[in-house]
């Protein structure tokens, strides 16, 4: 072989090295799933923001409100070739007020490329506290924001999903256990509602314990139910009544608590 030829050769294979690994970095980037992701979870959130701003606006109803006033509101939110039919609402002298108190994400999905679907729960009052569900329909362009193309759909009420109880594998504990656990229960409960400080835990809590009293915001009532589980540490369930010392109001709470057992006497470790 010629060795003029030789440093021709090597630097046509550096070369010819250089491309593949561009190549490869190319294709590495067109294919990594990060920045898929990254971007289709921020339209997802530009399309509920979006989504729940306009809700609060075009619930809005007040008949004394100028059919420009209203364009005015929704118009951040709306297709500007839409704004109008998007807008549209008709009142006559006996149309009542309706005030939007809250708007709730219920779901969401994809409808095609940059295209959501978001169903909202809005809260309202005209005067008597009513529940509406709408599908608002938005289209998404990263970088540049989102828009309501159509009229939110008004759909019928659902309920909640209901949920399946819990899978516990853990064996509940004897009777004997919950008769001598109620006591020390009941006195952490106390403590915890009616407690200024963390030194008013001192005698139910377990070493190390991160939890504080509620300030003596709530005042405890009664301990209505007690389970455990668990042949020590247990986890107890403990269904109480309080009172709202502000209002009078009496509610019910139910707490899961850890709790350990150290010479015949018990402390909670957390609450879950």
């Amino acid at each position: 072989m010629d060795l003029r030829l030789l440093p021709k050769l090597l630097l046509w294979g550096m070369l010819t090295l250089s491309c593949l690994g561009t190549i490869s970095t190319l294709l590495r980037i067109e294919t990594d799933p990060i920045p898929a992701l990254l971007k289709r979870t921020t339209e997802q959130q530009m399309a509920i923001q979006t989504a729940l701003g306009f809700s609060r606006e075009w619930m809005h109803w007040d008949g004394k409100e100028l059919p420009e006033a209203r364009m005015q509101r929704i118009k951040p939110y709306v297709n500007p070739e839409s704004l109008v039919r998007i807008a549209a609402i008709l009142s006559d002298k006996n149309t009542n007020l309706q005030d939007v108190v809250a708007v709730e994400l219920i779901s969401l999905s994809s409808h095609g490329y940059q295209r959501y679907k978001i169903r909202v729960r809005v809260i309202a009052l005209n005067p008597d506290r009513t529940l509406w569900e709408v599908d608002v329909p938005v289209w998404v362009q990263s970088g540049k924001g989102a828009a309501i193309t159509d009229p939110p759909f008004i759909h019928p009420l659902q309920n909640p999903p209901a949920v399946p109880e819990s899978d516990n594998s853990e064996v509940e504990a004897s009777s004997g256990v919950k008769q001598r656990i109620r006591p020390a229960i009941e006195s952490f409960l106390k403590a915890m509602c009616e407690g200024k400080d963390a030194e008013s835990l001192f005698n139910y809590v377990t070493t190390g314990s991160k939890l504080k009293p509620l300030n003596g915001r709530l005042k405890f009532l009664s301990l209505d139910r007690l389970e455990a589980t668990g042949a020590g540490p247990y986890t107890i369930t403990a269904t109480f009544s309080v009172k709202d010392e502000a209002t009078g109001f009496r509610l019910t709470q139910v707490w899961r608590l850890a709790v350990a057992e150290e010479n015949e006497k018990f402390f909670v470790g957390g609450i879950e």
